[in-house]
């Protein structure tokens, strides 16, 4: 009878020790995702129903306005739009067709790059080569009515013996975690460009093709062909290099612009180089768009339990918006059905966060950040020099996903490495999957968050084809989505999301190398005149020589910043739009040499 009484007593704690178990975050975020998942029904509706989604667009607005509804039929009420147009334009294509008809007839594989001109109805014209940009120059006066075929040609036999999906094996993994890239853990006030920055750059480098495009005009050229960069008739096509990256409102519409697969574009040269004369037919519809009611971020939010942490916040995000010759289900509807299926989770199970979490969903990424950009200026801090808004201190982490629809495999910590112990610890249950690197991740809407020393971080991901065959494509479909890797992504940004909001304090943040700005700062910075450039940052060994680190904010007369700077002796140098110019106040005889490569500096000493 005792050993009988013994045998119950365990089989009774065995069964409330295994309740408990099952009744853990963990365990209930796990058997509402397999039972109940609802991950691949919005996959299919952001992307068959409501794809493309480019920016500006109505398909991109009732997006959001689905996305919108959805939440609040799982119950998550607190939704709403934040507006951030400031003159962006939305692009849409109707019809387009590119054929040869000489020297023999054939449908040609090719499709329209966003924001070009229609071509006012068909066109015929003779294809003439140019291999680069500046080349066309030595034609003037011979290409009325012609249609330019412009790039290189590659052959892609060495793509087609590679493999076009993988997955991340357990060594490249390892080398991640224990010998990331040195060159990515270089911290500076500013580890990643600042939206205005990225502008600045991308409009010096436009000017180089609008200048091309106004010569093409003018020259009246009928239309543009360029080589995709992908083998097997996949074409890349995204926006029109011509135009503003972010779109916003301007007179300049460039010439109508086809991407071509790089196979028919190899055999229009082939043609030109056995002495024919290909003759095409183009043909291309489309509509600007110019709605302020189009360009929203969608917000949305489970409320936290704890009356003061309530206050802080937990963000996840990823970009709704898409380029258009695919439905944009792999980039990135995928990351933003993955966001809304971990709120689905998070409130369906009735968890209770003590902070607040937030799901952000960005509009105009793909126009460098847009969206996420007009948040960040609004609650975060301003991202010429980083001056912080309410939400800066509140913020415990962002995480960001937007690196295709693969499994999650770990995460980038953006060379923070005192959130490493911590995230170890939280992601236990999805040990040993999931590691940690140092390395650093930019081009998508984390860096911004980054910018303002907010602990974002970006999803180490399994490649699959995303950079093969998908990546701003026509193949960018809801076929290439696996939905088990959807499903566990969903459990752990859920479960990841809820264990940062229940933390006992905020994620620590980086510190820095570089000074932060100060109003009150021991060291003032001034540069007259450049009053026509884009910008002005300041470098320095202070700073790591980061050309990005400290940027200057324009004045009436020039450009200043004021820093707080430990006391000693430093060097520095402007970069004024992408040159690096010596400090004009200093003589020329008395600018130095640092011994590292870095000559023509200026030398403070700082008390």
């Amino acid at each position: 009878m005792k050993h009988l009484k013994t045998v119950l007593f365990l089989l009774l704690m065995s069964v409330q020790l295994f309740g408990q178990k099952e009744d853990d975050i963990f365990s209930k975020i796990r058997r509402e995702s397999v039972a109940n998942s609802q991950v691949m029904k919005t996959l299919s509706y952001l992307s068959d129903v409501h794809g493309s989604r480019l920016m500006g667009t109505p398909n991109y607005y009732h997006a959001a306005l689905w996305a919108a509804q959805r939440l609040k039929q799982w119950g998550i009420q607190k939704t709403s739009f934040q507006s951030f147009d400031k003159g962006h334009r939305g692009w849409e294509t109707s019809h387009f067709q590119v054929e040869m008809i000489e020297p023999t007839y054939s449908p040609l594989n090719a499709y329209p790059l966003a924001y070009t001109a229609s071509t006012a109805g068909a066109k015929v014209g003779e294809v003439v080569y140019i291999s680069s940009l500046d080349s066309i120059y030595a034609m003037e006066g011979q290409l009325k009515g012609k249609i330019v075929l412009l790039g290189a040609y590659y052959e892609p036999v060495s793509n087609v013996f590679q493999p076009f999906a993988q997955r991340l094996s357990p060594a490249v993994l390892d080398q991640a975690a224990q010998n990331p890239d040195p060159n990515d853990l270089i911290i500076g006030y500013h580890s990643r460009r600042s939206t205005p920055q990225v502008f600045s750059m991308q409009n010096l480098i436009r000017k180089r093709r609008e200048q091309f495009f106004n010569f093409c005009k003018a020259q009246q050229v009928l239309a543009l062909l360029e080589p995709s960069d992908y083998p097997y008739g996949i074409l890349h096509a995204d926006g029109n290099r011509a135009v503003p990256a972010y779109m916003r409102k301007t007179d300049f519409t460039p010439i109508a612009s086809f991407v071509i697969a790089n196979e028919h574009f190899g055999r229009l040269l082939r043609l030109i180089k056995l002495g024919f004369n290909p003759k095409l037919k183009v043909n291309l519809e489309a509509k600007f768009y110019q709605e302020p009611k189009y360009n929203v971020n969608l917000i949305s939010e489970i409320e936290g339990s704890d009356p003061v942490l309530k206050n802080e916040l937990v963000i996840i995000g990823a970009h709704l918006d898409s380029w258009h010759a695919g439905t944009g289900a792999v980039d990135n509807a995928s990351g933003c059905a993955t966001m809304m299926e971990a709120m689905r989770i998070l409130k369906a199970i009735d968890a209770k966060p003590k902070r607040t979490i937030r799901l952000a969903l960005w509009g105009g990424e793909e126009q460098v950040f847009a969206g996420s950009a007009a948040y960040v200026e609004q609650h975060v801090g301003d991202l010429n020099n980083a001056t912080p808004q309410k939400e800066q201190a509140k913020i415990s982490a962002y995480f960001n996903l937007d690196n295709g629809a693969g499994k999650i495999r770990g995460i980038y910590l953006m060379a923070n490495p005192a959130v490493k112990p911590i995230f170890e610890k939280m992601l236990q249950p999805f040990a040993p999957d999931n590691i940690l690197t140092l390395q650093n991740a930019n081009q998508t809407d984390h860096e911004l968050f980054d910018f303002q020393n907010i602990p974002a971080f970006q999803f180490i991901q399994d490649p699959l084809d995303y950079m093969s065959a998908i990546h701003h494509t026509n193949a960018d479909l809801y076929e290439y989505v696996p939905e088990k890797d959807q499903k566990s992504n969903a459990e752990l940004v859920a479960y990841l999301a809820y264990q940062v909001a229940q933390a006992e304090e905020l994620l620590p943040r980086k510190k820095f190398n570089s000074p932060v700005p100060s109003l009150q700062g021991n060291a003032h910075f001034q540069l007259k005149g450049f009053l026509n450039a884009a910008q002005v940052s300041l470098v320095s060994d202070f700073n790591n020589w980061n050309m990005f680190g400290t940027p200057l904010a324009k004045t009436k007369d020039g450009w200043e910043c004021k820093l707080e700077l430990p006391a000693g002796k430093y060097v520095y140098k402007y970069i004024v739009d992408g040159d690096w110019t010596a400090d004009p106040a200093t003589p020329t005889n008395q600018l130095v040499r640092d011994g590292k490569g870095h000559a023509g500096l200026t030398e403070i000493w700082v008390k």
